[in-house]
């Protein structure tokens, strides 16, 4: 009688135990939207990065195979998501993905959370991760992010999209800044025999930028103007003044943004060709971070993408004995050639803002795109067009 009793209450203290049924898994509690939210992000990520990797996907033959890709994705992993939607998925290109996110440590779960829900889809590389640290120690080469690059790549892309600025203040934490992180990238880029893409994604006003770095960026466009004719020409004709004119200088002649897109890209350049690979700028996208007008002179961010190839050279030997029958470019030669371009792609760079301001499809699709992105994501989805409206009506009031 008491093993029949005891039988019988058994379920019911199992019930209290384990409850009534499947326990639902856990979804992301309510969440606000963000000002990286906003639909003019989702612009960037078609118009500029994805167009651009399905050029890189054609040229390159991708199919089948896979795309190695960088990133800093934030907790949301919204580029991602929108890479394998739109490039990999109808395309069958296998991502894998190496991310950096420093404030996954706040939000582990959220981020696991993220990370679980883009892995499972058929198109990503069981292996991609996020690492939480910061990209920055990838300078270190003794660290830990420096040994996953070297692990991963070399990538097919590298998107480094900033909340802060790229040539931003130093910190008082003795990691390495992003110019040394870059140069670490291209360094092992330069095992590549195949094209890739950089984007780079920054604050350009006075207060993300440090001051020094921003007179060494002009310096460096300057000299480039005083040293390359086809330069010199080129940003003469962007900018209307007349050829030859004695001392000119950029600072000058340009706005402080443009400035500093310029003195950016060579530096960027100049680090392509010290490691042997030729770099085709190929646009230059700006916007305001925060809920202006976006008027030409208050722009605030900027989004570049560059394409670089493999450029291999053989060092001049000092003895002269390693002899050639043709005299190789010097890089001089090779970084005034690739500048060229530089100055009408600056000022032929896409307004964001305005373009979603003036045409009203483009704003809509912008919104369709983001709020599917954002519901895949764990936000309430059916709120984002109210919200995004919203915020449009801010930026004209």
């Amino acid at each position: 009688m008491a093993e029949e009793t005891a039988s019988m209450d058994e379920p019911d203290d199992l019930r209290a135990l384990l409850g009534d049924g499947p326990v639902p898994f856990p979804t992301k509690s309510e969440q606000d939207f963000q000002p990286w939210h906003r639909p003019r992000k989702q612009y960037v990520r078609r118009a500029q990065w994805c167009r651009e990797l399905g050029f890189l996907a054609r040229d390159l033959k991708l199919a089948e195979r896979e795309l190695r890709y960088l990133t800093l994705p934030g907790n949301d992993l919204l580029d991602i998501r929108h890479i394998a939607e739109t490039i990999c998925s109808p395309h069958s290109v296998r991502l894998r993905y190496l991310g950096f996110n420093s404030a996954a440590n706040q939000k582990l779960a959220e981020q696991y959370t993220a990370q679980f829900s883009v892995n499972r889809l058929g198109c990503i590389h069981p292996e991609s991760d996020v690492f939480p640290g910061d990209f920055r120690l990838v300078g270190e080469t003794r660290s830990v992010p420096w040994r996953r690059v070297k692990e991963v790549g070399p990538f097919h892309a590298i998107n480094l999209d900033l909340c802060g600025g790229f040539a931003g203040r130093e910190k008082s934490d003795g990691i390495p800044n992003y110019f040394r992180a870059l140069t670490a990238i291209f360094q092992n880029q330069a095992h590549s025999d195949e094209d890739f893409l950089l984007f780079i994604t920054t604050r350009m006003d006075d207060r993300n930028v440090d001051a020094g770095a921003k007179e060494e960026l002009i310096r460096l466009a300057q000299d480039i103007f005083n040293t390359c004719q086809k330069y010199e020409a080129a940003f003469s004709a962007a900018w209307g003044i007349a050829e030859g004119s004695s001392r000119t200088l950029v600072s000058e002649c340009v706005s402080a943004d443009e400035a500093f897109m310029l003195g950016l890209t060579q530096w960027i350049l100049e680090r392509g060709v010290f490691f042997g690979l030729k770099a085709s700028v190929r646009s230059f996208m700006t916007y305001r971070t925060g809920t202006g007008s976006g008027d030409d002179d208050e722009d605030d961010i900027v989004s570049l993408a560059i394409r670089f190839a493999p450029d291999p050279f053989i060092h001049p030997d000092p003895s002269n004995l390693a002899k050639s029958s043709t005299t190789p470019k010097s890089q001089k030669q090779k970084l005034c050639e690739q500048s060229a371009r530089v100055p009408q792609k600056v000022t032929d760079r896409v307004r964001v803002d305005q373009i979603l301001r003036n045409q009203a499809e483009e704003f809509e699709r912008c919104v369709t795109e983001s709020s599917r992105l954002l519901g895949a994501a764990g936000y309430d989805s059916s709120s984002y067009l109210d919200w995004a409206v919203q915020e449009a009506g801010r930026a004209t009031a």
